[in-house]
């Protein structure tokens, strides 16, 4: 499987969620509780799931 850091809390997991979370249109990978935490803020914008899969 491949790996991914979290770029809020930097924990390496699977599955990350592609997110918005500022004015500036950048996208970042966050895990599953960031994700859930970040859900509040303004500029919050879901963009997709990534999921290291073995192929």
């Amino acid at each position: 499987m491949k790996t991914k850091t979290c770029e809020i809390c930097k924990i390496i997991e699977t599955t990350l969620f592609r997110i918005q979370i500022k004015n500036n249109k950048s996208w970042i990978f966050v895990c599953k509780s960031c994700c859930s935490q970040s859900k509040t803020l303004e500029y919050y914008k879901y963009g997709g799931t990534w999921k290291g899969s073995s192929k």
